[in-house]
């Protein structure tokens, strides 16, 4: 039976033992090691309170700095039911990102709410509109009205290392302006759905890596420096229970900033096409050019800016308007980054020598459609497909009316200054009717000399007129 040394005097035995071996291990032990763990000195430990007091202070200002930039989304929606109908909701995070107004979120945030509300981190609460989106990356802007914001400031995604320190700020679970604090893990993943971690064969959605913790509700939330930059835009874990796991994704800033702006400006994404299908770079043919990784050119197409701008199989492309192509994931995003009609730079290693040729790439929304069928109108801006309507039932009409459906429209060609969009249906110009998409065409230009245009077109189930000008007054 085991009892407990209760007695003074085995309590004087049990302190002297201690008060021996404290003894003890403060001496060098003859013959052998001393194991023990030595004081550390006041100096010493003055500098790790300092360091550690440092790094506080830089985690400090990087939330002071972006908080109030950080905005509570909450999205809500009416869902048919037995009963009638009923209120759903759901929450999430964006970040401010100009004074007028414009705030920067997920695309899976925003995309199912008939209703959206911004809470600003001074208790504000806005109606928000969606001014567009762009699913390919997971982005959306939202615009609303209100005086006094604080826009954050974008850092530069493609600087920032392995390694270094960030901070995730949104609402998780609802508890708005939270602070995380965690490492980039990992840069350029994809090929992959971060929701599950499947690979996907084709998708060349890129994520920054991250083990801040991330959870529900931090969607659409920035990831920042210790500067308080923006390097990214938080957008999914990697979860097998719906919380953080330390595997945090985010899109990078360098494209979420293209993505927003071009979508502030024409309310659209318009996408480099470049005219190549790709192949990767062996590690051990990087390792010989002296580069990180790269791709290599497997076939140029024809009377494609790749052709026009010079490539030829077998070229190794490393950088396309600045931005390192490691990888197809890279490259292709580089490709869809670049302005379509304006001059990029592709950097190129070619029998060994390094070479840059400059390329104007095309449109990938025009080129596909173009693919698919569609004319192309250059002086209008206009894509086209021969289509057909069918009249309400309340027409006159008893067959279907033959007409040209709009599937793309060039951002800032006449016909979006004037007022088209896609899938709108023009059955007649100036009283006219024309059977092929050519005729169509050939009368625009045409008549397009002669000032404004009157174009009949069905938008939905209504009925009108656009009138295309050529140069719009103030």
């Amino acid at each position: 039976m085991q009892t407990r040394c209760t007695s003074s005097v085995g309590r004087s035995i049990a302190v002297g033992i201690v008060t021996a071996l404290t003894a003890f291990a403060g001496t060098a032990v003859a013959g052998g090691l001393d194991t023990a763990t030595p004081p550390i000195e006041s100096i010493d430990r003055e500098r790790a309170m300092v360091s550690a007091a440092e790094l506080s202070a830089a985690f400090r200002h990087a939330a002071e700095t972006i908080e109030p930039s950080v905005v509570h989304i909450v999205i809500e929606r009416s869902t048919k039911s037995r009963g009638g109908f009923r209120q759903q909701s759901g929450v999430g995070s964006g970040v401010i990102v100009d004074p007028r107004g414009y705030i920067l979120t997920n695309n899976h945030v925003t995309e199912s709410g008939q209703t959206i509300k911004v809470r600003l981190s001074d208790g504000r609460e806005l109606a928000a509109e969606i001014v567009g989106a762009f699913i390919e990356t997971d982005l959306a802007v939202l615009k609303i009205d209100a005086d006094g914001l604080v826009p954050a400031t974008f850092g530069d995604s493609e600087a920032i290392g392995v390694g270094e320190w960030v901070i995730a700020v949104g609402s998780p679970f609802g508890f708005e302006q939270t602070v995380t604090a965690g490492i980039v893990s990992a840069k350029g993943r994809g090929g992959i759905d971060p929701r599950n971690m499947n690979e996907v064969p084709g998708r060349f959605q890129e994520f920054l890596q991250t083990d801040a913790a991330i959870n529900p509700g931090n969607s659409g939330g920035p990831l920042v420096d210790l500067e308080g930059n923006i390097i990214g835009i938080n957008t999914a874990i990697a979860s097998s229970g719906g919380g953080s796991n330390g595997l945090g994704f985010a899109i990078p800033a360098d494209i979420a900033k293209v993505v927003m702006d071009r979508i502030i400006r024409t309310g659209r994404v318009g996408r480099g096409w470049l005219g190549v299908t790709m192949d990767p770079l062996e590690p051990i043919n990087a390792i010989a050019l002296g580069v990180e990784g790269g791709v290599v050119v497997a076939e140029v197409q024809p009377d494609s800016p790749a052709e026009r701008a010079g490539l030829e199989s077998g070229d190794i492309i490393v950088a396309l308007g600045g931005r390192m192509t490691e990888s197809i994931i890279r490259l292709g995003n580089a490709i869809m980054l670049a302005e379509p009609g304006a001059e990029t730079t592709i950097e190129m290693f070619r029998n060994g020598f390094r070479i840059n040729l400059s390329a104007v790439l095309d449109d990938r929304d025009t080129v596909q459609a173009i693919a698919g069928g569609g004319t192309h109108f250059e002086r209008t801006g206009l894509i086209v497909e021969p289509a057909q309507m069918v009249p309400q039932q309340r027409s006159r009409r008893r067959g279907p009316i033959p007409g040209f459906r709009v599937i793309d429209i060039l951002p800032g060609s006449v016909a979006d200054i004037s007022g088209f969009e896609r899938d709108d249906f023009i059955y007649e110009v100036e009283d006219r009717r024309f059977d092929t998409a050519g005729e169509l065409g050939s009368y625009l230009d045409r008549v397009l000399h002669d000032g404004t245009v009157r174009v009949g077109v069905v938008r939905g189930t209504q009925a009108g007129a656009i009138y295309l000008r050529e140069t719009v007054e103030d």
